[in-house]
C-alpha cells in the first residue's frame, strides 16, 4: 500500500517526493498525500497545482478538504480586492473635493484689493461701523439668559457708539476687512493642505498594511477552509 505523507505546503510534498524518488507521474501510486487541516490556503492551492489529485494525479485521501480550502481562497481574494477598491475610491473621492477647494482658496488668496472689493462686504456698511451692539443694562436679578435689546427701559438701555467719522476711519476698517478675509483664506489653505497630506498618507498606508494583513492571512496556518462555510457574508467594506 502506498505511504500516506501529511502535508500542509508544498515544501512538505517536494520533501515526501524527494525522499521516495519520485520522478515522474507514472510512479504517482507510490505515495498518497493527505492535506492537514491546518495548511495555509496559499500553500493549499500550490499543492493542488503541484500534485493535480484525481484520476492522472497522486491520490490525495481528503480531496474535499482540498476543494473547501481553494474555494475560500476565492472567496476571500474577490472580497478582498471589491472591499479595497470600495475604499480607495471613497478615499479618492475625498482627496478630490479637498484639492478643489484647495485650488479655489489658492486663487483667492492672490487677490488685490480692487478684486476683494468686487466680492462685496461681509460686515456692516462702512458709516456704521464702530457703533458696536446696542445692549441693556439689568441692575437687578435674575437676569435673563436671552437679554432684550430692544425692550429695556431707557434708563437701562446703553446706546450705540459713534460710527467712523472721517473717510480715513472707513478705509482703515475696510482695510481690516480685507486683512481678515486674506488670513481666513489662508488659514482653511493650511487646514486644507494638512488634511491632504494626512489623505495621501492614509491612502498609501491602507493599501500597505491592509495588503499586508491579507497576504499574511492566506500564508498562515489557519482553520480556514477546513469544512463547507456560508461564503454569503457582508462585504467587508
Amino acid at each position: 500500500m502506498a505511504q500516506v505523507r501529511l502535508v500542509s505546503s508544498l515544501a512538505d510534498v517536494d520533501a515526501a517526493l524527494q525522499g521516495l524518488q519520485i520522478t515522474q507521474m507514472n510512479q504517482a501510486g507510490q505515495v498518497q498525500f493527505q492535506l492537514h487541516e491546518e495548511a495555509p490556503l496559499e500553500e493549499a492551492a500550490k499543492i493542488g497545482e503541484r500534485t493535480r489529485p484525481g484520476r492522472h494525479g497522486f491520490i490525495l485521501v481528503n480531496p474535499e478538504l482540498l476543494e473547501c480550502k481553494t474555494k475560500t481562497k476565492g472567496v476571500l481574494e474577490r472580497s478582498f480586492k471589491n472591499m479595497l477598491a470600495a475604499t480607495l475610491q471613497r478615499t479618492d473621492k475625498e482627496m478630490l473635493e479637498v484639492d478643489a477647494s484647495i485650488s479655489v482658496l489658492k486663487v483667492l488668496v492672490l487677490k488685490n484689493d480692487d478684486e476683494m472689493d468686487q466680492l462685496g462686504p461681509h460686515g456692516p456698511p462702512l458709516n456704521e461701523r464702530n457703533r458696536g451692539v446696542q445692549q441693556v443694562i439689568y441692575p437687578h436679578p435674575p437676569f435673563p439668559e436671552d437679554p432684550s435689546f430692544e425692550h429695556g427701559t431707557t434708563p437701562q438701555r446703553v446706546p450705540y457708539q459713534a460710527a467712523y467719522g472721517t473717510q480715513q476711519e472707513r478705509d482703515e476698517a475696510a482695510a481690516r476687512d480685507r486683512c481678515a478675509q486674506r488670513a481666513l483664506w489662508h488659514a482653511k489653505l493650511c487646514i486644507l493642505e494638512m488634511r491632504q497630506s494626512i489623505l495621501k498618507d492614509k491612502r498609501s498606508e491602507m493599501m500597505s498594511k491592509m495588503t499586508a494583513v491579507f497576504n499574511r492571512i492566506m500564508e498562515e496556518p489557519s482553520h480556514l477552509g477546513v469544512g463547507y462555510a456560508d461564503n454569503e457574508f457582508p462585504p467587508l467594506a
